[in-house]
Formats: C-alpha cells, sequence, structure tokens
C-alpha cells in the first residue's frame, strides 16, 4: 500500500460528475471565521468572494445513487483562510488570490446521513467511520517549499503564471491568468477534472525533497518526514483516527498546537 494507491482510490471514490455542472450547491460548505456555517452558493458573501473560513469541506457523491455515498475532503485553516478571483487587467482572465495557511487535510468518505451535494452543518467534520482517511498534517509547510522550489515564488500565497505545469494543475485553468498554489488546491479538489490533482503534486514533490516520493508505503514516508512538522498518515477506518469519524476535536487539537507553535517562534 502507498500513498499513491491510496490517493488513487479516493479520487475514484469522489464523483466530480455533478460538480463539473458548475451548479453552485456542489461547491462545497465551510465554517467561516466567525464560527457561522455557510453552503454552495451561500459560501460567497459578495461577488467572486468567498467568506474566510477555517473549514472547507467538500464532497463527490456517486451520481447515479447518491445514497452509495462518495470521496469527501476537508481542509482546515488554523488563523484563517481568505480567497477570491478579479479581473485586474480587463482581459477576462482572471486572477486568483488567497491570503493566510492550509494547515491540514484530510481526505475520506462521505457519512451515511450525508450524501447530499455538500456537506450539512451537523456533519461538516464528519467522515465515514468505516472507510479510510488520509491525514496530512503540516500541509502549509509543504505547499510552500513546494510553491518555492518548483515554481519560484515566495510561497503558497503568491502569484503564478498559469501556464505549463501550473496550469495543469489547476481545474478550469482557461479561466485564469495566474493563481497562487493555495488557490489551485482549493479549486482543483473541488472540481476535480486534472490529471494530477495539484495536492497530489505537492505531496509527491515535497516527498522528493526528503528523499521519498508519493509512491512509497507510508512507514517510509513517515520515517522521510522526521523533524519536519509535516505528517502523512493513513487510517484503515477514519474511526481508528476520532471517534465516529469526527474529526471536531482532532481539529481543535491541531489549531491549539499550530497556535502554540507560532507562539513559542515569536518567543
Amino acid at each position: 500500500m502507498s500513498l499513491q494507491s491510496e490517493i488513487t482510490s479516493w479520487r475514484a471514490d469522489y464523483d466530480q460528475t455533478n460538480v463539473n455542472t458548475y451548479n453552485p450547491a456542489y461547491l462545497g460548505s465551510l465554517r467561516d471565521t466567525d464560527g457561522v456555517y455557510h453552503t454552495g452558493a451561500g459560501t460567497y458573501k459578495s461577488g467572486n468572494n468567498p467568506y474566510d473560513f477555517n473549514i472547507y469541506t467538500g464532497q463527490g457523491v456517486d451520481h447515479n445513487d447518491s445514497d452509495n455515498g462518495g470521496g469527501k475532503y476537508l481542509v482546515t485553516s488554523t488563523n484563517g483562510f481568505s480567497w477570491s478571483t478579479t479581473d485586474a487587467n480587463s482581459n477576462n482572465l482572471y486572477e486568483f488570490q488567497s491570503s493566510g495557511s492550509l494547515n491540514t487535510l484530510y481526505l475520506g468518505h462521505t457519512p451515511d446521513n450525508d450524501t447530499g451535494a455538500a456537506p450539512l452543518s451537523g456533519t461538516l467534520t464528519t467522515f465515514n467511520s468505516d472507510y479510510p482517511l488520509i491525514v496530512v498534517t503540516g500541509f502549509n509547510i509543504a505547499i510552500d517549499s513546494v510553491a518555492s522550489s518548483v515554481f519560484g515564488v515566495a510561497n503558497g500565497n503568491s502569484a503564478i503564471a498559469v501556464s505549463g505545469t501550473f496550469a495543469s494543475l489547476l481545474a478550469n485553468s482557461s479561466l485564469f491568468e495566474s493563481a497562487t498554489l493555495n488557490t489551485a488546491l482549493l479549486y482543483s479538489l473541488t472540481f476535480d477534472s486534472t490529471t494530477t490533482q495539484a495536492f497530489e503534486f505537492v505531496l509527491d514533490k515535497y516527498l522528493e525533497s526528503k528523499g521519498s516520493d508519493i509512491t512509497d508505503s507510508f512507514a517510509d514516508i513517515q520515517s522521510a518526514l522526521s523533524g519536519t512538522g509535516v505528517s502523512i498518515s493513513y487510517y484503515d477506518q477514519a474511526s481508528d483516527y476520532a471517534s465516529g469519524g469526527v474529526v471536531t476535536s482532532a481539529v481543535a487539537q491541531a489549531s491549539l498546537a499550530e497556535s502554540t507553535s507560532d507562539l513559542l517562534q515569536a518567543a
């Protein structure tokens, strides 16, 4: 079992058919920085400006029979994440901008009682407890590293021209003139329409920089990541990570740990 094989399995479970009809109901759900839940078109507070969030999550359920559920992702931002699009050059191509960090990535399966277009408020942070779960902590560290080493920019919020390799990682890339690596990760998670997912690329390139790669076993990967602040863990069942597959407490603990780390660094 490798990280690559498990990501491939997750992508097979994540049915993006309805997402790619551009129905806003399938955009996902979030908990904003004031703790308020928003879903679908309601995740946008105005125009092309979504609410700043601490939790963003989406799901791709079986478009033939939603009762079968599907893949679900969840991304956390400890101190809040902001992203928006503009057309500063008035050329009908967008600049995708962002600020903040994407600290943790979860990849699992929808719970039995939430198989709609986007996660419900009551199950926003719940995964199916009987299905596997991949957890990436210190995700922001990997993102910033790859933004610099591969794309030659300062960090995950720096603008990258949409061309070449980067264009191949960004869903609907023809709509954009530039984007940040963070926005490419979030946007492409939702649409899942690229050959290689942006998050997949980031994890592989970061692992390569540590003498590993995405095709290695989880044990070898964890060994390579020792001391980096990044962790990639696999659980046979989400319940092995969090009781009932509800990662809310784990999200809170991760946020506390991140905040504590920030305070220690500042000291």
